[in-house]
């Protein structure tokens, strides 16, 4: 239960600990935000993406390296430590490499020593030890279970957004709805019905709107000949049209004539010094800490920058969890959102832009600084604190799947990042040879999530 308590060993010191969450939350709520650090030049990491999608949570869990553990539900008896980046990659050279690392060219190791081939070949192995992560782990892993086959499907819609969610409803014939989380809807519909519950949506009629039509398609989906698996991965694919699904430890496969691919897409927190820094976050990540972890944010100063329909929902699922949202717009809103805003008396800023954060001096939360933004009206400096910074901004596509699968992508920066080739507008369709016919939907076809809770809203 989400009130028991766990105690866990961290390097060397026992910490008590709420159970019903993860490790990286629970760690977050101890005080230690730093879980990991970069190979290269040893910088801290810390929770980011909060879904499994990158590396700086890994740490060692019961002796076992590079352990996801933004994922990794916490028990009773765990013994949690962050990791050496490699034999000969301590401490020491990691402070070295952080005071020089400016006077080394980006990407030195794959441009120097290339020729010939001899000293190139010397030169790699020396410096591969460098950037390895973890130890062995202390004990043999046990052997996996043998993946169940479930055969060949007709139609397979991964992610049950709202575009997964319409794309189920109106696919011809057997159709299975695959979502990682553990209700339809996406972490957005539990965000919103929350928010509801406590009044914080009351003047949000986006969000609102937004709200209504998500439940109805989530009990469309319950009423139609739709098999729903909530509490699913795909974690691969592999040629042609077979997908590797996981449910907890479990595996299955299963082949597909057509894939429609609603899986969302990544939070981007742009490029500015600081993005890296433990306590910066994207709105997708914010989410699945408050909704799937339950992350305890009473009392917290929590720093929204950036715009659109996400922002205000976090705003007002943190005023729901007691949280103090501080919020900084860097585009322009729906006047009625920033009324509501202004109504709350949730502290607002505009005309500026973030430009750096870092930890703050006493390493107890981050310090934001903005500059003034283009365009008339814009103030003068500012610095903000606050226990985290939460950007809201365009996100990237997730593609990886599809990209195994053999679709030919290439980078669009205009529409957010790799996208299929040859796809424009909306609904992009593709057929990778001798496999599976793949569509693109919501913001995995680079919508934004306005448009897609707009979407979501007609259904009602």
């Amino acid at each position: 239960m989400a009130g028991d308590k766990a105690t866990i060993r961290f390097e060397g010191r026992d910490l008590i600990c709420r159970t019903g969450t993860s490790i990286a939350t629970a760690l977050w709520e101890a005080g230690i935000r730093h879980l990991s650090h970069s190979p290269k030049y040893g910088r801290p990491r810390g929770v980011t993406c909060a879904r499994g999608q990158c590396t700086a949570c890994l740490m060692r869990v019961d002796g076992v390296p590079n352990v996801r553990v933004c994922e990794t539900p916490l028990r009773d008896g765990m013994v949690v430590e962050r990791q050496d980046a490699g034999a000969f990659y301590g401490a020491p050279m990691q402070k070295m490499l952080a005071v020089g690392g400016d006077l080394v060219p980006v990407g030195f190791y794959y441009k120097w020593f290339t020729k010939p081939a001899i000293l190139s070949r010397v030169f790699l192995s020396a410096i591969r030890p460098l950037t390895g992560v973890g130890r062995l782990p202390e004990r043999a892993e046990a052997e996996a279970e043998p993946a169940t086959d479930l055969g060949r499907i007709p139609t397979v819609v991964v992610g049950a957004g709202p575009a997964g969610l319409s794309a189920a409803l109106t696919s011809d014939g057997p159709v299975v709805l695959v979502d990682e989380n553990d209700a339809p809807g996406g972490l957005r519909l539990a965000a919103l019905d929350e928010a509801a519950a406590a009044g914080c949506l009351d003047g949000f009629a986006g969000l609102t709107s937004a709200r209504a039509g998500l439940n109805h398609l989530a009990e469309g989906v319950a009423a139609a000949d739709v098999d729903l698996r909530t509490g699913v991965r795909v974690v691969a694919g592999y040629h042609p049209g077979g997908l590797v699904l996981r449910h907890g430890a479990e595996l299955a496969t299963l082949a597909c004539d057509r894939l429609v691919w609603a899986a969302g897409a990544l939070d981007a927190p742009g490029l500015f010094p600081g993005n890296d820094v433990p306590g910066v976050l994207g709105t997708r990540a914010l989410l699945r800490l408050l909704v799937r972890d339950g992350l305890d944010v009473t009392g917290r100063t929590i720093l929204l920058v950036g715009g659109g329909q996400d922002l205000w929902l976090a705003a007002a699922l943190l005023e729901t969890r007691g949280a103090h949202p501080s919020i900084l717009l860097e585009s322009d809103d729906n006047g009625t959102d920033l009324a509501t805003a202004v109504a709350r008396r949730w502290p607002l800023h505009t005309g500026l832009v973030l430009d750096r954060a870092h930890t703050a001096a006493d390493g107890s939360g981050l310090r934001a600084e903005f500059v003034p933004g283009p365009g008339p009206g814009g103030g003068g400096r500012l610095t903000l604190d606050a226990d985290l910074v939460v950007v809201c901004r365009r996100a990237k596509p997730i593609y990886d799947i599809p990209y195994q699968l053999g679709v030919d992508l290439h980078l669009a920066p205009e529409q957010g990042g790799f996208v299929p080739r040859g796809c424009t507008g909306s609904g992009w369709s593709t057929t990778v040879p001798n496999g599976p016919e793949v569509t693109f939907v919501g913001e995995a076809a680079g919508e934004t999530p306005e448009t897609v809770l707009a979407g979501a809203g007609e259904a009602s």
